[in-house]
């Protein structure tokens, strides 16, 4: 079960029913998964890569391309870590995966990723006398089987299923992580209609938070005219659109979409399909500048100092609000996203457009809210999150992660490729993100 804060004073939590194979939000704490960051369920190229990771490291290929996989953001522990997930699946934690900079995506397994392998075939060392009493973190000397050059090794006792990360791989050394029962199964394929149908009362209860508050906005500061929000192609703007549609009726919402130059076709193609599916009228900007010339006289952007955003975002937006009397618009920020969304208040003037108020309707959901709410509605989410992409901005982003930088280069290769010669960056040092500001 994780516990997710909704709303102002509520608290929830997320389950897994088992038979359905479904994860399910629901009132109540315990044997709770307590979960700190933001939780999703996985797209195709995370499960996929979860798949090849662990059939990387054990030789069995679970496939999980049809489950659901959650993933929840958890402190990366070393600085060739780019990025680490906790796992949840098959109603079970099944451990931690991580980008690691020389070797890519790997997997630590839990007790109960191991007593799924073990079951479905998986070798593993067989302990006919374990150590007695609570054997977890202690050391094991595995006879008659050979460590090779694993990193972790599954085992098995008479009622448990563990893995060991090896210590010693010439005498076969391991040190206990973790254990759980015998016979843990990968379990049934699950569907939509499940998923949506148990968590209907959760997602409606915080869809009418979220519609109350647009509606009092709306009463308070912008009737009779038209409610404006901030539209990116992301999952959390689609869903705050389709909540003003829901509340106020698609004549009084308008959908502000900003074209930097620099955005994903996928995005720009969901952008327009969403808004005609929706009603909306669909306003787009884009800069007075060019953002491959921007990069020639400034270089490139990065975290300390995003031009990027004041020039070809903000520059388009408040002149548009400006000349269009817009003095409050929806926002789709919530706080599982960073420390400074979640210090934003729901209702404020944004500093980067002065005199305009900025509304988060959804500032308290996690993203598995989000992504359960757009599937109730039969909403589509951007093609780019099962291409791998969590942020659908810019093709160049400083805020990327590193693997989303390589995915991005790998979609749309003569983009970076120009930017690498106007900017003379080194290649290799480019897909490190050695310009962006976060790593020295």
């Amino acid at each position: 079960m994780i516990i997710f804060e909704l709303g102002m004073i509520q608290m929830y939590a997320l389950k897994w029913f088992v038979k359905q194979n479904v994860p399910v939000i629901v009132r109540g704490f315990s044997d709770a998964w307590r979960i700190k960051g933001d939780a999703w369920i996985a797209g195709l190229y995370e499960r996929s890569v979860l798949s090849e990771a662990i059939e990387r490291e054990f030789n069995i290929r679970l496939n999980f391309d049809r489950k659901y996989i959650v993933f929840h953001r958890v402190p990366s522990w070393a600085e060739k870590i780019d990025y680490v997930v906790e796992v949840f699946g098959e109603g079970a934690r099944l451990g931690l995966l991580y980008y690691d900079l020389e070797d890519k995506w790997k997997i630590i397994p839990s007790g109960a990723l191991a007593s799924i392998l073990i079951e479905h075939g998986a070798e593993g060392a067989e302990l006919t006398e374990p150590p007695k009493g609570y054997f977890k973190n202690k050391r094991i000397k595995l006879n008659e089987f050979d460590c090779g050059e694993k990193e972790y090794v599954l085992f098995k006792t008479r009622n448990y299923a563990g893995v060991g990360r090896v210590i010693d791989s010439v005498n076969c050394v391991i040190k206990v992580k973790d254990l759980a029962p015998l016979g843990f199964k990968l379990l049934n394929e699950p569907t939509e209609r499940d998923l949506i149908n148990h968590n209907e009362q959760f997602v409606e209860e915080a869809a009418e938070e979220a519609k109350s508050f647009i509606r009092s906005i709306y009463r308070e500061k912008v009737s009779p005219g038209k409610m404006h929000v901030s539209f990116s192609g992301g999952a959390d703007s689609a869903t705050v659109l389709s909540l003003a549609v829901e509340e106020l009726g698609s004549s009084r919402v308008v959908a502000v979409y900003t074209d930097t130059g620099l955005e994903y076709p996928e995005t720009q193609r969901y952008v327009e399909r969403t808004s005609s599916k929706l009603g909306v009228e669909l306003v787009v900007l884009k800069p007075s500048v060019s953002i491959i010339e921007e990069i020639r006289r400034r270089g490139l952007m990065n975290v300390e100092n995003r031009w990027c955003t004041a020039i070809l975002k903000l520059e388009p937006i408040k002149k548009y609000y400006k000349a269009n009397g817009v003095k409050v618009y929806l926002d789709g920020a919530r706080d599982y996203e960073s420390t400074l969304r979640a210090r934003t208040p729901r209702l404020s003037e944004n500093p980067s457009i002065p005199g305009v108020i900025r509304a988060l309707p959804i500032k308290k959901w996690p993203r598995i809210l989000v992504q359960i709410y757009l599937k109730s509605r039969s909403l589509e989410l951007n093609p780019l999150y099962d291409k791998g992409l969590s942020r659908i901005g810019c093709i160049i982003c400083p805020a990327m992660h590193i693997y989303e930088l390589d995915l991005s280069y790998q979609m749309y290769k003569s983009v970076h490729e120009e930017v690498l010669k106007i900017t003379g960056i080194k290649r290799e040092d480019y897909l490190l993100m050695k310009w962006s500001g976060k790593r020295s």
